[in-house]
């Protein structure tokens, strides 16, 4: 993939004075809220200024004023919250944070999703990667814990292995044993395995997925080691105040320019990515997939690496791009909890119903349980010991539910599962 270089700007007067005056003011603030890349600003139109290249240098100035840098090495980074970036900041801590904390989630749900969640993670990690194996594949080996069949499922099951690892280590500062460790696990019995167990000793070319073509040329490997000193140097410090998600992003792309490993890189900056935010006590990243967003905007994912390196290291094209995913991610997470809230009021009005029509409460909440989750089914001593009855009184509810319809036996298993047949049963017992 191939983005066009944008024009190298020079600060001058003449340029300085428009940028510092009040008459761009306006537009100024657009190109932060959108945060334009050459190729996007220059097809604009009713632009301020006559030409493309008078534009782009009004906006670069602008940046350039307001550039914080970064230095790992010889390289020069640079990045500025502006007003809109440290507004969607705020909003992400308070509503979609605090607000599922305000409207939680139950805590049966927030486990299936949680797990969920981790087994897609592991998946879509792997995906982005070019795993070739589909979602409900790979999720039935990791739920049944059979064995990978070929290198993809192998590069899921490690990625799920990762991800609990990195739960472990919460409270240790990033070094080198702890990255060289994860992505060890992360390559294990893969093609990858034998660039595992400590950082690359040779030049190394990332190439793009789509066209094969050269996207990245990293730094030589002789400087590896110093850089990723830094990086640890950079993420463990905390005397200067970074907000956790800006500098989660900045440590998910070093690692991928950096390139400290020949090959596993992707999956080993996505898994730090999370491990950061989780030390930093954002514990409902666990309940999201990142990289599932990743995989539904992977063109966009590669543009944010390349506009970054080809407009002077600007992190700000990143950074964004972070901060958008993991919007996307919580508000499908939000909208996961209205769905349940919303499923757990209808069970409870048709138990509410099946009471009225002569069930008793245990029988009303079996039903209305199995009207939310279709897919699941009960023993007998599961139900008696979920209403804390005898086996006896478990099965008479059941055999009364068996006699009127409303639940089928399963007898070719023991013990005996019992499951609803279909919805539209308990609909009909109501309604007749």
């Amino acid at each position: 993939m191939k983005i066009e270089k944008p024009p190298i700007v020079e600060l001058e007067l003449e340029i300085f004075e428009k940028v510092t005056s009040t008459e761009f003011s306006t537009f100024l603030n657009k190109t932060d809220l959108r945060y334009y890349y050459w190729d996007e600003l220059k097809y604009r139109k009713n632009l301020p200024l006559k030409t493309q290249a008078e534009n782009w240098a009004l906006v670069k100035t602008h940046r350039k004023l307001k550039y914080q840098k970064l230095s790992f090495g010889k390289y020069i980074f640079n990045y500025y919250l502006s007003s809109y970036q440290l507004k969607e900041l705020h909003e992400f801590d308070l509503k979609l944070i605090g607000g599922l904390k305000q409207n939680p989630i139950m805590p049966s749900d927030r486990f299936e999703y949680f797990k969920s969640s981790i087994l897609q993670e592991a998946i879509s990690s792997s995906q982005v990667e070019g795993a070739a194996t589909t979602t409900e594949v790979a999720k039935d080996m990791l739920k049944t814990g059979r064995n990978p069949k070929n290198e993809s499922e192998q590069m899921i099951f490690n990625n799920l292995k990762a991800i609990h690892f990195i739960n472990e280590f919460i409270d240790q500062k990033l070094d080198f044993k702890f990255i060289i460790d994860l992505h060890s696990i992360m390559t294990l019995k893969t093609e990858a395995e034998s660039c595992a167990g400590d950082f690359r000793d040779k030049e190394v070319f990332v190439t793009d997925h789509v066209d094969g073509e050269v996207a990245h040329i990293p730094p030589n490997y002789e400087e590896v080691k110093d850089l990723m000193n830094e990086l640890c140097e950079f993420i463990n410090n905390d005397d200067e105040f970074i907000h956790p998600i800006v500098k989660a992003s900045i440590l998910h792309f070093m690692i991928g320019y950096i390139h400290p490993f020949l090959d596993g890189n992707g999956r080993t900056a996505r898994a730090l990515f999370y491990w950061y935010l989780i030390k930093k006590d954002y514990s409902l990243i666990k309940s999201i997939s990142i990289s599932k967003v990743i995989l539904e905007s992977r063109t966009q994912y590669d543009k944010a690496f390349l506009k970054t390196e080809n407009d002077e290291n600007d992190l700000n094209y990143f950074i964004n791009y972070s901060i958008k995913n993991l919007r996307i991610a919580f508000e499908k997470l939000s909208q996961y909890r209205d769905k349940k809230i919303k499923e757990r009021e209808k069970a409870n009005s048709m138990a509410y119903k099946l009471i009225q029509k002569g069930l008793n409460k245990r029988q009303a909440d079996l039903l209305g349980y199995f009207y939310m989750k279709r897919k699941n089914s009960i023993t007998l001593s599961e139900y008696s010991e979920k209403n804390e009855v005898v086996r006896q009184t478990a099965s008479k509810d059941m055999k009364e539910l068996v006699k009127i319809g409303l639940i089928n036996e399963n007898k070719k298993n023991k013990p005996i599962r019992y499951y609803l047949s279909t919805k539209d049963d308990i609909e009909n017992f109501i309604n007749n």
